[in-house]
């Protein structure tokens, strides 16, 4: 108004008036400028905070690597990235995310079992589950936290949305806990679900065979994962599907494939929702098998791939895992397609909010075979490969002024559950966790810990402002603080390594087949981890920390620990970090019991599920030794030797160099040299019969001595 004021008195020189004139229009242009922005803001957020409760369509991938999907692929400067476009091929996602918003600051755990808990509790992973650990594990004197997965008594993200007024539903891969009917998404608030409980089973026959869990278990890899849970009906699914005999099929799609069958149920699941009902909106949780090892895909997917690079004048792929990779990430994005169109048919899709990402970084040890080009490291790791995730927000509730949109701010997958119970309606607090400290003060056992997600953040990537996160320090990892743009990574550090743009390829297959690695960090006899040495994990040491700028350095290639004038900062991160270590959650959650596995046989009729407490649980009675045939009989017999020292010894012993030594040679392969038709699935032994081999070997050995 002064400016004005004095702009139309005339009572200065005509020199004046010029620079006067010039100023005024730059101020008046900047306060235009500045206006425009405030109000896309608000009518933004007042857009979207007027709807009536969205429909939510939760769509979580599964060991997804940063440069494996489409809209993390538009630098083609060289022939290698213009080849790597090329084989990404995820046009559904890529359409979501130019009418959404990518979150590129979205920071997970670097393994699944504890990013899923953290994700389903709204804990940041450290004071949730800190490792993973089997779920046939328990310990009678905690019952609360001495299981796998999530404590007891945390409340979950389905009792939130449930609470709100959701009508709630889960299909996919839990890996949240198993041990009692409170662990399983039916006991934490989700009405339906189609699941399995492992970090994965075989995708044609469901069952957890050792390349499927890259272990041999207390239970011996016997076991189908597939259950079902609903009022009515809790056990095993028992669908014409649970056959693998559709595995070589050259349909698209074919009915056996675990990932069909999840498609399925989800599509029922939106087909049969009363979208009339506003005050019941829906919220489906689609956690994808996809991209998790075992590498299977159906036969039409693994021959299109290839066709359309080369119809599109790219090469044929040299490395048959990343052609695997690339035709499963095809399918999910098929899959979506399909869910999404099944949300505009009902007319749901104006006010449904899509949230994709993935648990954690993509896994780069073979045959995992995923890849996080630029970024430095891989699932397993702390580098920004294990734990930057690639995610977005889309669907009719992003306001238009929105769409197309970046969001730089810092989120972690913590916050979804505050986000979830801000839509819903409901206080984010855990009172049934506030109940179970004061039993387990009394106890002197490890408390629960409050929620950890913060207030806001979608107001904030809706508004485009800077979130809650973004000036705080977040706790990564027992080994990692982010204080963005800086980031602190401490002790020794699996798959510290950049990949190129093709990844794997030729000289992955060769350093893996030549014993160079990169090996699967977490193999595991009998819970017994296996250790080859650092050369084959890609393994490096950090110390007391390295240090990067992950703004001006996102791959994490210049260390700044060295430098003098950041020591001040080094050393108080490296204090935040020893003070967040503090409230590590680290419960006695027992030892892997046998009881579980006959559980399993007996109440899962042959499928995992819980075991402590299930009495009103299943629905149908569980079976007697009499109802066995005579392998699950066999199976039983050796799960039960596996309580004497001396046999399990034995196959701790013997089966490391089998396993091990298969996985290096047939784990991938070079298609320059060898045949890629995809008809050479790796077949590890049936664990019954290798089991049995091994005790009957070390039994002749015993009688020679």
């Amino acid at each position: 108004q002064t400016i004005l004021s004095i702009y139309f008195s005339g009572n200065f020189p005509v020199s004046t008036m010029t620079i006067w004139s010039r100023q005024l229009l730059l101020v008046a242009s900047l306060l235009t400028a500045a206006w425009a922005d405030v109000t896309a803001e608000a009518e933004s957020t007042a857009a979207a905070g007027s709807k009536a409760k969205p429909h939510i369509l939760f769509l979580l991938a599964d060991d997804l690597g940063w440069a494996n999907i489409g809209y993390h692929r538009t630098s083609t400067e060289t022939d290698d990235e213009k080849q790597g476009a090329l084989e990404v091929q995820t046009p559904t996602i890529n359409k979501l995310v130019g009418d959404g918003i990518a979150l590129e600051r979205h920071y997970s755990y670097r393994i699944c079992g504890p990013a899923r808990s953290a994700l389903l509790s709204g804990r940041l992973a450290p004071r949730v589950l800190v490792k993973n650990v089997a779920v046939t594990a328990s310990n009678p004197e905690d019952p609360v936290s001495g299981f796998a997965g999530i404590p007891r008594n945390m409340t979950g993200m389905g009792e939130k949305m449930k609470e709100g007024g959701y009508r709630t539903h889960y299909t996919g891969k839990w890996d949240a806990g198993m041990a009692t009917p409170q662990h399983t998404p039916y006991g934490r608030g989700f009405e339906t679900s189609l699941m399995y409980y492992q970090h994965a089973n075989d995708m044609w026959n469901k069952k957890t065979g050792i390349q499927a869990t890259g272990e041999i278990t207390t239970c011996l890899n016997a076991f189908h994962d597939l259950m079902m849970e609903n009022d009515t009906y809790r056990g095993p699914y028992k669908g014409p599907a649970l056959t693998d005999s559709c595995r070589n099929s050259t349909e698209r799609a074919p009915a056996c494939y675990e990932e069909k069958i999840f498609e399925d149920h989800s599509l029922e699941i939106i087909k049969n929702h009363d979208a009339t009902d506003k005050e019941h909106p829906l919220f489906l949780f689609h956690a994808f098998h996809l991209l998790h090892t075992p590498l299977q895909v159906p036969k039409y997917y693994f021959e299109q791939i290839e066709k359309d690079v080369l119809q599109q004048g790219g090469k044929a792929f040299d490395s048959e895992n990343r052609r695997y990779l690339m035709a499963m990430t095809r399918y999910m994005d098929d899959t979506i397609k399909n869910l999404t169109d099944a949300f505009k048919a009902k007319g749901m899709w104006e006010n449904t909010l899509v949230v994709f990402t993935t648990d954690n970084g993509g896994p780069i040890y073979e045959p995992g075979s995923s890849n996080n080009y630029p970024l430095r490291g891989g699932k397993y790791s702390d580098f920004e490969g294990g734990v930057r995730t690639s995610t977005f927000i889309s669907g009719g509730y992003i306001p238009s002024a929105r769409r197309g949109k970046v969001y730089n701010g810092v989120v972690s997958v913590a916050d979804w559950y505050t986000i979830f119970s801000e839509l819903a309606g409901v206080e984010p607090h855990d009172q049934k966790a506030d109940s179970a400290n004061k039993w387990l003060t009394k106890k002197g056992l490890s408390l629960l810990s409050r929620v950890d997600g913060k207030k806001g953040i979608l107001d904030a990537i809706l508004a485009n402002k800077a979130g809650p996160r973004d000036k705080e320090p977040l706790f990564l990892s027992a080994n990692a603080l982010l204080e963005y743009p800086y980031k602190l990574v401490t002790g020794k550090q699996p798959y510290m390594a950049h990949t190129g743009p093709l990844y794997p390829n030729c000289s992955t297959v060769a350093s893996m087949t030549s014993g160079h690695g990169p090996d699967f960090i977490d193999f595991s006899v009998l819970e017994e981890k296996i250790d080859l040495g650092d050369s084959f994990y890609w393994r490096g040491d950090c110390g007391s920390g390295c240090l990067f700028n992950i703004e001006e350095d996102p791959s994490e290639s210049k260390d700044l620990s060295q430098d003098a004038e950041q020591q001040p900062r080094m050393q108080r991160m490296i204090q935040t970090l020893a003070e967040f270590n503090r409230t590590l959650f680290m419960p006695e959650r027992g030892e892997t019991n046998v009881q579980a596995c006959y559980s399993a046989m007996l109440n899962g009729g042959g499928h995992f599920g819980p075991f402590v407490d299930i009495e009103g649980y299943y629905t149908e009675k569980p079976r007697v030794m009499d109802d066995l045939d005579a392998h699950e009989k066999t199976q039983m017999a050796l799960m039960g030797a596996l309580t004497f020292d001396g046999v399990k010894k034995a196959i701790q012993k013997h089966a490391p160099r089998i396993v091990l030594g298969m996985l290096e040679k047939f784990s991938d392969k070079c298609c320059d040299t060898q045949t890629c038709d995809g008809n050479n699935e790796m077949s590890l032994p049936d664990t019954i019969a290798f089991i049995k081999n091994i005790t009957t070997r070390e039994h002749k050995e015993d009688r020679l001595i």
